[in-house]
């Protein structure tokens, strides 16, 4: 009766693959088979999840994904068109990093980047809050959303190079409780690692709050450097 129900539900509202448009067979939810196959694809296999790269102020950083088609895609409906609930879709390689994280390292907290006061308003979530409650039941940690505070706001970084990233971000966060930072270890919790400016930032605050240990879990990493197009004002000042 259960499986009747549904086929008649889909029968009169179809639903749609979320990435390719394919209608969607009973046994397949948000994405068609082939575009969720594609998406696992693009998982690193765990010997490959701690990112090389150094970057100042984190201990260590890991990334379950490549940030190319379609996770680019489905994070930007995520971040722009408001589909938070795409973020599900990752569920399986980000449980599967997390349990081995999990069992090798030990924190005291969970710690989503938090977003300025007037993104956090515009988009009506905040997807490294969302991330971060995804990966909670395999730390089994608190998430301490308010321990980390952006003090203002500052310009995209979308264009920018990593320098300017650095200089752009620096000082923007702020630890609201130097109590809960003494000695503690922390995995800071966000979306997509880019130049790791952010992440780093972020590190340095909690750290120079007292935080012994701060690393990054993304859900994806991009693949190439940052570099800044010319605009039209560069090429005739």
């Amino acid at each position: 009766m259960r499986y009747f129900k549904e086929s008649l539900i889909r029968l009169l509202y179809p639903a749609h693959c979320e990435f390719c448009g394919k209608p969607l067979a009973l046994d397949e939810n948000l994405l068609c088979e082939t575009c969720e196959q594609n998406l696992e694809g693009l998982a690193y296999p765990l010997e490959k999840s701690l990112v090389d790269e150094q970057f100042e102020n984190l201990d260590h950083a890991w990334a379950v994904y490549a940030y190319v088609t379609p996770l680019r895609e489905l994070l930007q409906a995520v971040k722009y068109r408001r589909k938070d609930y795409l973020l599900k879709t990752f569920k399986n390689p980000v449980a599967k990093l997390a349990t081995s994280i999990a069992s090798e390292c030990v924190y005291n907290a969970l710690i989503p980047i938090p977003l300025n006061r007037v993104k956090r308003i515009q988009r009506q979530f905040n997807q490294s809050q969302i991330l971060a409650d995804l990966l909670q039941p395999f730390f089994k940690l608190p998430i301490w959303s308010n321990l980390l505070k952006k003090k203002y706001f500052i310009p995209s970084q979308t264009s920018m190079t990593r320098e300017e990233r650095v200089i752009n971000i620096y000082g923007v966060f702020k630890v609201s409780s130097t109590k809960q930072t003494e000695g503690k270890s922390f995995l800071l919790v966000d979306d997509v690692l880019t130049t790791g400016a952010t992440a780093s930032e972020a590190a340095r605050t909690l750290k120079k709050a007292g935080a012994k240990r701060v690393d990054l879990f993304a859900l994806a990493k991009t693949n190439l450097p940052i570099k800044k197009e010319k605009s039209s004002s560069d090429e005739h000042p």
